[in-house]
C-alpha cells in the first residue's frame, strides 16, 4: 500500500489535548518526513458539559467514556480526520465498529497529584483539616478519598486543567485542594503546582492513565505502520494489561476501577508485571483488591493477564461490589 503524504490528527481543543497532539505530530514529522501531520482540534460532549458528574454518563459497560471521544471517531470514520490522539484513560475499551486503538504512546507518570490552593501550607491529605474541601470530577478519586480520608469533603471540579486551578485558587472558592493527574501537569509545564504525587500503593490510578492512544480506522494499514514507529512496546503491554482489566469487569468512566502497574524485571525474555488492582464504592464504603503477577511476551499475554486479575477480583467479592455500583448509577440515571 502506497505511503500517504498527509495524515490528519484529530484531537480534543484543550490546552493539554492540543499539546499531546502536537508531540505526536512532531515525533512522527521526524520519523517520516515525507509526511505532513497537520491536527484538527474537534468539540467533544464530555467538554462542553462542565457540570454534570459522571454518574450521569454512566451506564452497563465502559460506553460512558464516549462523551470524551465519539464527535472524533465520526470524523474518523468519514476519513475527515485519520490518527485520533486520546488521554488512553478516557478511550472506551470497546472501540466503535471500525475503529482500533492502533498504538500506545509517552506514558508520563501515571499517579495522582495533590495541588493545594496558594498561600495553602498543608504537603499532604493526611494534614488536611477535617471539612477541607477536595475537588475531582473523577468517579474514582471521590471514592478513594471518603474510602481513606472520610473527614475530607469531597466536591465537583469540572473543566480543563487551567479552569480547575482557577477554581482552586479562587480566594471565595470553596477548595482547599484538588487531585488531577501528575502527567497532565507536567505536560504543559505546570508541574511546580504539584504539592504531592500521590503513591499508587496507597492512591491506586486510573486505567491507562499517563499514556497516549492513538486511534485509526480498522482498514488502514498504512497509518498502522507510522503510528506504530513511535509505539515503545513495554508500554503497550502494560496498558493493555490494565485495559483488559477494565473492560473484562465492564467498568466505565464512572466506575471507581484503579490499578498499579509495577515493571517487576523487563528484559530480551519478556517483561514481568505484577498487576494490582481495586475496585471500591463509589461512597467509600467498601473496596476490593487482588494482584496478578505474569511474564508478558506478546499482546495476547498482557491481555491474560489483565483477565486473570478481573476474575480474581469478582471471586473475592468484586463481582457484589460492581452489582452494587450498578444499582446505584441506574438508580442515579432514572432520578436525573
Amino acid at each position: 500500500m502506497p505511503e500517504k503524504s498527509k495524515l490528519v490528527i484529530g484531537t480534543r481543543n484543550s490546552k493539554l489535548a492540543l499539546v499531546q497532539a502536537e508531540r505526536v505530530s512532531k515525533e512522527l514529522s521526524n520519523i517520516h518526513p515525507n509526511i505532513k501531520f497537520p491536527w484538527q482540534d474537534v468539540s467533544v460532549r464530555g467538554d462542553v458539559d462542565k457540570t454534570s458528574p459522571f454518574l450521569k454518563f454512566s451506564g452497563p459497560s465502559d460506553a460512558a467514556k464516549n462523551i470524551w471521544t465519539e464527535e472524533m471517531e465520526s470524523k474518523l470514520c468519514s476519513g475527515e480526520l485519520d490518527l485520533l490522539v486520546h488521554c488512553l484513560k478516557d478511550m472506551p475499551t470497546n472501540l466503535p465498529d471500525g475503529c482500533i486503538l492502533g498504538a500506545i504512546v509517552h506514558r508520563e507518570d501515571p499517579t495522582d497529584a495533590l495541588v493545594v490552593k496558594n498561600g495553602v501550607s498543608y504537603k499532604s491529605l493526611a494534614e488536611l483539616p477535617a471539612g477541607s474541601v477536595i475537588g475531582t470530577s473523577s468517579t474514582r478519586r471521590k471514592a478513594l478519598l471518603k474510602y481513606k480520608y472520610p473527614q475530607l469533603v469531597v466536591q465537583e471540579c469540572r473543566g480543563n486543567l487551567d479552569t480547575r486551578l482557577r477554581k482552586l485558587d479562587d480566594p471565595e472558592g470553596p477548595f482547599t485542594a484538588i487531585i488531577v493527574a501528575t502527567a497532565g501537569l507536567n505536560r504543559i509545564n505546570l508541574s511546580h503546582r504539584i504539592t504531592k504525587s500521590l503513591p499508587a500503593s496507597e492512591f491506586p490510578y486510573a486505567i491507562g492513565q499517563g499514556a497516549l492512544g492513538i486511534e485509526i480506522r480498522a482498514d488502514d494499514e498504512s497509518s498502522m505502520g507510522v503510528i506504530r514507529s513511535i509505539e515503545d512496546l513495554p508500554t503497550r503491554w502494560i496498558c493493555l494489561a490494565e485495559r483488559s482489566l477494565l473492560g473484562t469487569l465492564q467498568g466505565g468512566c464512572s466506575s471507581p476501577v484503579a490499578v498499579n502497574s509495577v515493571v517487576e524485571s523487563l528484559s530480551s525474555e519478556g517483561l514481568s508485571l505484577r498487576l494490582e488492582g481495586i475496585i471500591i464504592h463509589p461512597y467509600g464504603s467498601s473496596q476490593v483488591s487482588s494482584t496478578a503477577v505474569s511474564t508478558i511476551t506478546s499482546d495476547a499475554d498482557a491481555e491474560m493477564l489483565g483477565k486473570t486479575l478481573a476474575t480474581q477480583l469478582e471471586e473475592n467479592g468484586g463481582q457484589i461490589l460492581l452489582d452494587e455500583i450498578r444499582a446505584l448509577q441506574y438508580g442515579e440515571m432514572k432520578s436525573d
